[in-house]
């Protein structure tokens, strides 16, 4: 199992796991500013940090396999 894990993670860091590297890492950097968008609108609502943070982590985390839905791996 590790072997696969850092076989991925080489092929990543090198940019060969996805045909599309870029657009990986256009999708993955769009959630995390979603997730950081939902924590600071939880902030100024009034919500404590430890909701705005699981809120975050549930919607952003169930956002990811749809975005990632169509990706290619090469």
């Amino acid at each position: 199992m590790w072997d696969m894990v850092w076989s991925s993670t080489g092929l990543f860091l090198r940019g060969k796991l996805f045909k599309d590297t870029r657009l990986v890492l256009m999708l993955l950097a769009a959630n995390i500013i979603l997730a950081a968008v939902i924590i600071v609108a939880g902030h100024f609502i009034g919500l404590p940090y430890l909701v705005n943070c699981l809120i975050a982590g549930v919607l952003c985390g169930g956002l990811q396999p749809i975005l990632f839905a169509k990706l290619k791996y090469a």
